[in-house]
């Protein structure tokens, strides 16, 4: 009888154990949130965990990558906004100057003006976002231009860098986000001289007509105003397709964060209503093992003695 009962205090101290330890981690994943903290809790789980960890921490960098970028796309595209704006008063000033009734005193005041359009446009050549200049290329720390009105084009070139950089989306396609200022402002020809839609050269051409008062050289710069309108328009129009491209691998980017947190927080977080009634079918075992060990016989003196043959 003895040897039984000590079988049944053991069995009752290991399933007592046993009950001890589900309390307790029903409990801590019921306060922390979360089912899986280390991989013991679940090793079947763990490896889907580590993938989805590794998918989320990658598309978390994707989106910061292309917030950082949409920033940077949209300081371009409101600079040439303003670029457009200023040669759009070029072209009036064109054309007042282009008037045979126009006096070389006045075409001298339209000069000056122009020549602040010019500063302007090569101010906003060397726009900045977040301590980089966005039409650099990949020398972005530079700034492109500067104002030189004994040059034709009426500025120095002070970087050469190509536009190189590449953005990534979610899915793994890339496409570039910039151009440089070269490309919008000083367009050249293959052999390296100003190609005709060259917006600095047409504007500091007018001015330069404006202030001779030569007649024909601003019936020349009239055309050459519009040209590069045109050319810069198109640059306008470069960066807010880049603005939509941007805007919209941002949104995939979202999305797929929300996908992945989704996915992870299955895997690991804590079912609460399900681990509100296993915590309480465990108390209820608990409660259930100790009365059911109360109600085992109980080995008196009388008994030690019969089974040692006393």
């Amino acid at each position: 009888m003895i040897q039984y009962l000590d079988t049944v205090g053991q069995q009752f101290l290991t399933n007592l154990q046993t009950l001890t330890g589900q309390i307790a981690t029903t409990q801590a994943q019921v306060s922390s949130g979360y089912q899986i903290t280390q991989p013991s809790d679940n090793p079947a789980e763990v490896g889907d965990v580590l993938q989805l960890e590794s998918e989320l921490g990658q598309v978390n960098q994707v989106s910061a990558n292309l917030t950082q970028v949409q920033g940077q796309v949209n300081t371009a595209e409101s600079a040439l906004e303003s670029a457009a704006n200023l040669k759009e008063q070029a072209s009036t000033i064109a054309a007042q100057g282009a008037s045979t009734t126009t006096s070389a005193a006045s075409r001298a005041t339209l000069s000056q003006e122009v020549q602040q359009i010019l500063s302007q446009l090569v101010s906003i050549s060397n726009t900045q976002f977040d301590g980089q200049y966005v039409f650099s290329g990949s020398d972005a720390t530079q700034p492109p231009y500067q104002l030189d009105l004994t040059q034709p084009n009426g500025v120095d070139q002070l970087v050469t860098a190509q536009a190189t950089t590449q953005i990534q989306d979610a899915t793994g396609v890339t496409f570039g986000i910039a151009e440089t200022a070269q490309q919008i402002f000083d367009n050249r020809n293959p052999d390296g001289s100003l190609a005709a839609n060259n917006v600095f050269a047409a504007v500091n051409s007018l001015q330069a007509a404006l202030a001779n008062n030569d007649q024909n050289g601003i019936n020349n710069a009239v055309n050459s105003i519009q040209t590069a309108s045109d050319y810069l328009n198109q640059q306008l129009a470069y960066y807010g397709s880049v603005q939509d491209q941007v805007s919209n691998a941002v949104d995939v980017a979202q999305k797929f964060q929300l996908q992945y947190q989704t996915a992870l927080s299955q895997e690991t977080d804590t079912d609460m209503a399900t681990a509100a009634v296993t915590l309480q079918q465990e108390n209820t075992s608990m409660q259930a093992a100790i009365q059911a060990e109360a109600s085992l016989p109980t080995i008196t003196l009388f008994d030690l003695m019969q089974a040692n043959g006393g």
